[in-house]
């Protein structure tokens, strides 16, 4: 109890967020993946993993490990790391569960370059600061397809899957999983799963939704472990069932709980959800630009990052940014995927540096460096239990608040999942080289403004003795600083 009273009085201190210290927004290019890479996902020991391309070899994951300094733009790649034989999907469901070791790869729309929304699933073994196995993981019971269906990871740590009917099944373990509340509209299919900050999660409905008034602007809301009818859009967002990424944004003036920002799909439009009236109210029109399929991601400063293009399957792609504050999309810097790409071809996940890494089934991630800033009051804190580790000890534990952030940051229409709201430890020397620990079996996995929680962490066996700044980094924003030393 005392630890948590002293964490309460810490919400007194200011805290001092990690930007990216550059005028305008520009792009920089990490060293090439050995293999064409697509989706991303944010391992808890500070690397990158990457999956490999459907043209090169779709079974086959890459992880690239930041520099000395913690770059990543000259960092090295590890791999390949290889799912079980059979087991090649393209647009899949994805996530990084609590414990930090266990990845889950679920369904595929495509698997072997066939497509056939497959169920088949991969379990992945992380070592932390070493390497990843795979094995097959059994779908749930009677499921037949999964394909791109969409998942999300509950603010009490529950992994729920959707399957492309309106069935859900939570995460186990190993080949074991329990039916869970089947959504309203008649499927999940190409629809997205959006964490609120109450632990509720959000799905704008992408068909015609009876249940909900046979509106083709319905919304509906996982609560209490039951699917009920939520806000109307103002406007049709889908066509063809097609929808483009969900963001929840951080509190501002305008919208003091936050709010989502919602691209439309094949439909020149986009809305907006206040969390604390819970209603929506027009977005700004995006014209002549669409989102059928496409990747969002938060930046720091408040903003959203956005790739979009001029139609389905349709090259001319922008990366644009969206201001929660004057509710604006205006277009930014491009970097080389635009505009030859569509939107669906992209992947956005902001990275441990505040950058965002941006992807389309090439050798090269190219990272977005966005205006620098950090929105008051969205960087953890943290208390550490203690100031002296022992190199290489494992279960440390480090309390703090916000450990979890603000929002998952990432979304991508339902195809990928590659949320980064779960804290990252980074330790740094006086000479500025940078070791990341291992954070694992958080407390809570809630996003909500104040949370108090902790989480677990191991040190690596290769961070040599001395003196560092321990700081917590969670969305590509860091904590406050404290001086700790490693024997």
């Amino acid at each position: 109890m005392k630890v948590f009273q002293i964490i309460g009085t810490a919400l007194l201190a200011s805290v001092l967020g990690a930007s990216i210290a550059r005028a305008q927004p520009n792009w920089v290019s990490v060293t090439p993946a050995p293999q064409a890479v697509g989706p991303m996902l944010q391992l808890r020991d500070g690397r990158i993993l990457a999956h490999s391309d459907q043209g090169g070899n779709a079974n086959s994951w890459y992880i690239l490990t930041p520099d000395s300094t913690g770059h990543y733009e000259t960092g090295t790649w590890g791999g390949p790391y290889n799912m079980q034989s059979g087991y090649s999907p393209f647009f899949f469901s994805s996530v990084v569960m609590l414990d930090g070791k266990t990845i889950l790869i679920e369904g595929g729309e495509y698997n072997n370059g066939i497509n056939d929304y497959t169920v088949l699933g991969s379990l992945g073994t992380l070592t932390p600061f070493g390497g990843l196995t795979w094995v097959a993981n059994a779908p749930p019971t009677g499921w037949n397809l999964i394909g791109d269906a969409q998942n999300v990871l509950l603010a009490n740590g529950h992994y729920l899957q959707a399957n492309v009917g309106p069935q859900t099944a939570y995460y186990n373990g190993p080949n074991s999983w329990t039916a869970g509340p089947s959504v309203l509209m008649q499927g999940n299919s190409e629809a997205g799963y959006t964490a609120l900050p109450n632990g509720d999660v959000l799905m704008v409905d992408n068909k015609v939704n009876p249940t909900c008034g046979a509106s083709d602007k319905s919304t509906e809301y996982l609560h209490n472990g039951t699917w009920v009818c939520g806000p109307q859009t103002t406007v049709k967002l889908w066509l063809g069932a097609e929808l483009g990424s969900a963001v929840l944004f951080y509190p501002n003036a305008n919208h003091p709980q936050g709010g989502v920002f919602q691209f439309g799909g094949s439909v020149t439009a986009t809305n907006v959800l206040d969390i604390a009236s819970f209603t929506w109210s027009s977005g700004p029109n995006p014209a002549p630009y669409v989102q059928p399929d496409g990747p969002g991601a938060l930046e720091p400063n408040g903003l959203v990052l956005e790739q979009v293009a001029l139609g389905v399957n349709a090259p001319g792609c922008q990366f644009t940014e969206y201001d929660p504050v004057a509710n604006t999309l205006t277009n930014t810097v491009n970097n080389a995927y635009c505009p030859r790409d569509d939107s669906f071809e992209g992947h956005l996940m902001i990275f441990p540096t505040g950058q965002i890494g941006s992807v389309d089934f090439d050798t090269t991630i190219y990272l977005y460096n966005p205006k620098p800033g950090v929105v008051s009051g969205v960087a953890p804190t943290i208390i550490p239990v203690k100031l002296v580790y022992l190199g290489g000890s494992k279960n440390n534990i480090l309390y703090g608040i916000q450990l979890n952030g603000l929002s998952e940051n990432n979304a991508y229409g339902d195809d990928y999942q590659s949320a980064t709201n779960y804290p990252l430890i980074r330790f740094t020397n006086s000479s500025g080289q940078v070791y990341y620990g291992f954070t694992h079996d958080d407390s809570t996995h809630s996003i909500a403004p104040g949370t108090i929680s902790y989480t677990k962490f191991d040190i690596n066996p290769a961070t040599p003795p001395g003196t560092y700044m321990m700081q917590v980094v969670t969305n590509g924003i860091g904590s406050n600083q404290v001086q700790v030393k490693i024997r």
